[in-house]
């Protein structure tokens, strides 16, 4: 998503240019969609006097608001879900269902060693060979 700073509106995805406005996202563009810098006069690739018109800059000081807001924002929402996270395990249901999660890992890893070299072998090629048909 892409804010523009023009018309104040959000486009969807990553936009080269503004859906409402018509404008660039901090940089001038030819017709052929080669990147420029604001000041340029004509393209550095294909030599085009025909430039998009960027957006207008926004301050430093509305980046460093918008940065310090996101952090204090991400800080609030962290503390407010270790709170509630705390407040869910003083509850007898989810310390039980912990103990019983707990002992089937436990039981499951216990079973996991006992079964042969060669199955274990077997299941993790297996596993491998999945990832990789996955990749593509």
């Amino acid at each position: 998503m892409k804010y523009c700073y023009n018309c104040g509106r959000i486009t969807a995805g990553e936009p080269l240019y503004c859906n409402f406005c018509g404008r660039s996202y901090g940089v001038k563009l030819c017709p052929r969609h080669h990147v420029n810098p604001r000041v340029a006069e004509v393209c550095s690739q294909c030599g085009s006097r025909d430039l998009s018109t960027p957006q207008p800059r926004v301050s430093f000081w509305w980046h460093l608001l918008g940065f310090v807001l996101r952090i204090v924002s991400a800080v609030f929402l962290v503390f407010l879900s270790l709170a509630v996270l705390i407040e869910l395990l003083k509850t007898p249901v989810v310390q039980n269902g912990l103990v019983v999660l707990g002992l089937l890992i436990v039981a499951l890893w216990v079973l996991w060693s006992m079964l042969p070299d060669w199955f274990r072998k077997l299941v993790h090629r297996a596993i491998k060979r999945k990832e990789h048909r996955d990749d593509r």
